[in-house]
């Protein structure tokens, strides 16, 4: 059996290089249907961070769909901080968005700093997920929501996938593992929707 091609996902956890550049902004461009789909699952506050914002295509479309909204973005990639505030600049320069290096377990913000937090194809890269969601759940203020969609869910993935996961030491939850996940981490109201044709899962939570 050939060796799969990993050179366009080898720095998917922390984009970096021509390669990273390349990823980042691929995504941008396909993960649009994925970020609507999550969308749908919550209502988008005042206040909204996005942990693992890559180049930062979903804040752009809500800085475009919620005038008065206050956005941000973290991610441990300086490429991925770098591209995201080049992309956005007009957003960046009005004061309504502005991009971060930081990442979950240890993102600083004061308590309750946000109403809404989300986080698109970033979760199987978190050091440890659950400290990660609680650390969300601390900035999320009282009856703020959460949303995490991925792609890779476990249990539903074919072989390329499986091989992806394997070879970058990812941790692909399945739909219980997810719920069980966000409940341990303090969350109420846990859903975890799963959608068949993509093969795609979204868990909506609240604090």
């Amino acid at each position: 059996m050939t060796e799969p091609d990993f050179s366009n996902v080898e720095t998917a956890g922390c984009p970096a290089g021509d390669a990273g550049r390349d990823m980042i902004l691929r995504m941008n461009r396909e993960h649009g249907p994925l970020r609507a789909w999550g969308f749908a699952h919550i209502p988008v506050g005042r206040s909204v961070l996005d942990v693992g914002c890559g180049a930062g295509a979903a804040l752009r479309e809500l800085a475009e769909q919620y005038p008065e909204a206050d956005l941000t973005g973290c991610d441990i990639s300086p490429l991925a901080v770098e591209t995201a505030t080049a992309l956005n600049e007009e957003f960046v320069k009005a004061g309504r968005l502005r991009f971060l290096r930081c990442g979950v377990p240890d993102l600083p913000f004061d308590d309750g700093a946000f109403d809404t937090v989300f986080s698109v194809e970033s979760l199987y890269f978190w050091p440890d997920q659950l400290a990660g969601l609680r650390e969300i759940r601390r900035v999320l203020a009282p009856g703020g929501h959460f949303m995490t969609a991925l792609e890779m869910v476990g249990g539903m993935m074919n072989e390329r996938q499986l091989a992806i996961v394997k070879h970058l030491n990812m941790v692909c939850p399945t739909r219980d593992e997810l719920a069980e996940l966000l409940t341990a981490a303090g969350f109420h109201g846990v859903s975890v929707d799963f959608e068949p044709e993509h093969r795609w899962l979204c868990a909506s939570a609240s604090r």
